[in-house]
């Protein structure tokens, strides 16, 4: 993703700015790749619901994880024919919900939400008997998410004597920043599950529901040169197996991440025990690359002069010694606002004499840093949100908002 570093410099820090044209061109070029094979494209929209109304249109169907992702989904009027509710927990009020929408799809991630399905059918559709609920259940990987085999085969036998319940096809997620060929292995046994399962209940046209968890480049030295390359690896996978069912992928990093930036403000500059500190007014609790710990790996990062003095692509000892001295380089710590050792955005990054009120831009951060950071830790102020528009003007979406509220008593209750 590339913005005009000036314009963003005149942004309200710390900000995120979500690029609506990146994100579609992005969207119609992995939907292209899954049509060779005849599969369609899911967006996970836990990964960045901001990005969800310019997509509407473009992807397939949209997995959905709480009733507050399904409001979300209200709002912007997506038809229920493109969501799948998921979700490790869910409540009767939510199996409720996602029926009245009414939904496409439901998963089941246990024997558990198969009884609550049945029960809330039993007292909500007497009255819609033409009325056919689509479920998946989950294959377990291991982990809390999904049953097993075994389980799975219950809920099919009971579902074959059900006229209002209908197997669509199965549900698999492993994980995700996989850069390896896991995603071959899970195939096939996922494809192999599924035809066992079409002979014993005498079922046809299984659907997989695929989420391959694809990895996507954060930091320096990371492969930036092959946006597609990983997609276009499943594809001639899965081209080469010739799969008798149809296999759909969900993603929602990997069709994100790259679609996003985070501006944040240098408001301190000082050294302490030999080290260079740039300190910010935003933080760990907006900034989210998997797979770092406490900085240990530099993201790419953009840096704004307020005197337009130089502005570089940020990179961790990649310039030469020579190079360096000519700009009268120096490596800094980028630390946030948060009282908490932990709160290290990037180390060892060469800077050229940064002054309070230059910016910093975190390149790559279209997924999951606006949705998964701890933001009411000490209170400080949500970040505003800006969307870049198909037209190339950038707009403002949501303002700052004080968490400080939340974090206190209320006195209405």
């Amino acid at each position: 993703m590339k913005n005009n570093l000036e314009e963003l410099a005149q942004l309200q820090t710390p900000c995120y700015v979500f690029d609506e044209a990146a994100c579609v061109e992005r969207a119609l070029r992995i939907r292209q790749e899954a049509g060779k094979w005849g599969g369609k494209l899911c967006f996970a929209i836990k990964a960045n619901p901001f990005l969800l109304p310019a997509l509407i249109s473009v992807v397939d169907k949209f997995e959905v994880c709480s009733p507050g992702e399904l409001e979300i989904c209200r709002k912007y009027k997506v038809p229920g024919g493109k969501i799948l509710f998921s979700g490790v927990v869910k409540t009767r009020e939510d199996m409720e919900k996602a029926l009245a929408y009414p939904v496409d799809v439901i998963t089941l991630e246990s024997m558990h939400h198969w009884e609550l399905l049945k029960d809330t059918l039993k007292e909500g559709l007497s009255d819609e008997a033409d009325r056919c609920i689509k479920v998946m259940p989950r294959l377990s990987s291991g982990a809390q998410f999904g049953m097993e085999p075994s389980q799975m085969e219950h809920i099919l036998m009971e579902a074959a004597d059900m006229k209002n319940i209908r197997v669509e096809g199965i549900h698999y997620f492993t994980g995700t920043q996989k850069k390896g060929k896991q995603y071959e292995k899970e195939i096939k046994r996922a494809l192999q599950w599924m035809e066992e399962l079409e002979k014993k209940f005498l079922l046809e046209d299984l659907i997989l529901e695929y989420g391959p968890g694809l990895a996507v480049p954060y930091f320096n030295g990371d492969d930036f040169e092959q946006p597609y390359g990983l997609i276009e690896n499943l594809r001639d996978f899965i081209l080469a197996e010739k799969p008798s069912h149809r296999i759909d992928i969900e993603l929602g990093r990997y069709l994100a991440a790259s679609c996003g930036e985070y501006v944040t403000k240098i408001v301190d500059v000082k050294s302490a025990d030999e080290r260079n500190y740039c300190l910010v007014d935003g933080g760990i609790h907006q900034v989210n690359y998997y797979g770092s710990n406490m900085a240990m790996r530099t993201p790419v990062i953009e840096y704004i002069s307020v005197e337009n003095k130089w502005k570089s692509k940020m990179t961790n000892n990649t310039e030469t010694e020579a190079v360096n001295e000519m700009k009268q380089m120096q490596e800094y710590m980028i630390c946030g606002s948060l009282c908490t050792f932990a709160d290290i955005l990037a180390r060892g990054v060469s800077l050229q004499s940064p002054e309070i009120g230059d910016c910093l831009v975190f390149e790559n951060i279209g997924a999951y840093s606006v949705t998964e950071g701890s933001y009411l830790f000490l209170s400080h102020a949500l970040p505003e949100i800006y969307i870049k528009q198909q037209n190339g003007q950038i707009r403002k979406v949501r303002s700052a908002q004080e968490s400080w509220l939340i974090n206190s008593v209320d006195d209405q209750v």
